[in-house]
């Protein structure tokens, strides 16, 4: 049995944890039959970093279609649409006829398995982390049977970030993340968003949240007293943090370090995709210059 197909033959519906150490353990599920069109592949893919992971290995012409939220590289704007990534069309998804479906994990589990109960093949891939995104990229090169260029891609990532963790600097600046504005949210260390403030030099006020991303109080955010604000949602701006009861005394906002998405683009450092890389330099750049 090739390693593609090992990939999509399991029957077994349980979602398994993406694990660095063995790719065998990559949670992709799909039915027992594959669809197959004299075409080539079609590829459907709901989460947008893997778009952008499959842009980047094989290009866009394999990909029929994807939701709206698949916009880099921005030809995939042009591709047909199956709805948004909490939304899901799946009877547009079943017409593009496709032979394998990339969904992500949160909401979309219960999008895989509707999709295997209709015997689509479906790669559910939902990298946390740095090493499960550079597994993950390896894993699609299987999947999609490039797995030379897969893992060219996956070792100039793994060195990259090699050299990125080698920074050091005696004083961090503490940072707070704020994901959404209503209930205000933020991240913690375990977070993907963590990992890559921490890789950028910054020190994250909530290390430790009951859940990656979570509900956060207020008044917490004021005793930290972050050095640096990053927003990563549209609407906000600097002054309406200001504006918030209690936060004129955070250092943040005393010294006007406050930034939105119109000074860093948020698909950069939540995205578990290649464009990370330039995610990290932009946030070291708002942390020490």
């Amino acid at each position: 049995m090739s390693l593609k197909n090992r990939f999509l033959s399991d029957q077994n519906l349980n979602f398994i944890p993406l694990l660095i150490f063995s790719i065998y353990l990559l949670p992709v599920i799909s039915c027992s039959t594959q669809k197959q069109s004299p075409e080539g592949p079609r590829f459907v893919i709901t989460s947008p970093e893997v778009a952008e992971i499959i842009a980047d290995i094989q290009g866009l012409d394999n990909i029929v279609g994807v939701t709206i939220e698949c916009d880099y590289p921005p030809e995939l704007q042009n591709k047909p649409k199956v709805g948004t990534f909490g939304k899901v069309d799946i009877e547009k998804v079943i017409e593009l006829e496709p032979t394998i479906i990339f969904t992500a994990g949160l909401e979309q589990e219960n999008l895989a398995f509707e999709f295997q109960k209709l015997s689509i093949q479906t790669a559910p891939i939902y990298p946390k982390s740095i090493k499960e995104m550079i597994a993950s990229i390896k894993a699609i090169g299987i999947i999609i049977e490039e797995e030379e260029r897969a893992n060219l891609l996956a070792d100039s990532l793994a060195a990259i970030f090699d050299t990125f963790q080698k920074f050091e600097t005696d004083k961090k600046p503490s940072v707070y993340v704020e994901i959404y504005g209503s209930p205000i949210m933020s991240v913690s260390d375990r977070s993907f968003i963590g990992e890559i403030v921490e890789i950028a030099g910054g020190d994250n006020i909530f290390s430790e949240l009951p859940r990656d991303y979570s509900r956060i109080k207020s008044e917490d955010v004021i005793t930290k007293n972050p050095e640096i604000i990053i927003l990563t949602y549209p609407g906000i701006k600097a002054s309406n943090i200001k504006e918030r009861m209690g936060w004129e005394i955070i250092s943040a906002c005393k010294n006007n370090r406050i930034y939105t998405t119109e000074d860093i683009n948020p698909d950069l450092i939540l995205r578990a995709s290649p464009r990370v890389v330039q995610g990290v330099k932009q946030l070291r750049k708002v942390f020490y210059e």
